[in-house]
């Protein structure tokens, strides 16, 4: 149960959730990539490139809950390091939803930039989705996950969830135009959640 207001809202029986990734699955990926590129074979330049960049993308799809588009679209001046704050252009929306980040998070992206000095002009992680797709492929068949970058999404809003986080903080995370998108995704909306819907308690 996922205790909110006055309501009790509870999630979906699994089955029924979007598939997802869940918190172990994250890190067990991150540490794939750690063991792909090993200490030793991390000496050669291209090879510290491919796994800084790989950790990156998993991270930023992790804890941004930003679909893997809209993600590949961000730029180095997207970041704002002072605000501790990630300016998503979200394409579906057309508008920009601005994501707040965590200490580590930003360190990761700052070395990247001072290590690999992109051009500012093209996105922060310049891939195609297809190559996106190929690369957690990759590290999901390490780990004997299967693995897609919307189920990161819709795993850091079940973890979320379980966390006891308030649905407007995970809604405004996800970019949802509105709350009930959040619950229609993940919970079961009761007479009594939908009762305090309408009248603004939610």
């Amino acid at each position: 149960m996922v205790p909110y207001g006055q309501a009790a809202l509870k999630l979906k029986e699994y089955d029924q959730l979007p598939p997802h990734t869940t918190r172990r699955d994250y890190l067990d990926l991150l540490d794939a990539i750690d063991k792909r590129y090993s200490a030793a074979s991390k000496r050669a330049e291209k090879a510290r490139w491919f796994h800084d960049r790989d950790r990156l993308l998993i991270r930023l799809m992790w804890e941004t809950g930003g679909r893997v588009g809209d993600i590949l679209s961000a730029k180095p001046g997207d970041f704002d390091f002072r605000r501790k704050l990630l300016n998503l252009t979200v394409k579906k929306r057309k508008n920009v939803n601005t994501i707040p980040l965590d200490d580590s998070l930003l360190l990761e992206v700052s070395n990247f930039l001072r290590t690999y000095t992109p051009d500012y002009r093209q996105p922060l992680i310049d891939i195609s989705k297809v190559a996106a797709w190929k690369i957690l492929k990759k590290y999901g068949a390490m780990i004997g996950i299967s693995v897609h970058p919307h189920m990161f999404r819709h795993g850091l809003a079940i973890h979320l969830l379980e966390s006891n986080v308030p649905i407007p903080i995970i809604s405004a995370r996800l970019g949802h135009s509105n709350i009930l998108t959040t619950l229609r995704y993940y919970l079961v909306i009761t007479p009594e959640v939908q009762r305090q819907f309408v009248a603004g308690k939610l």
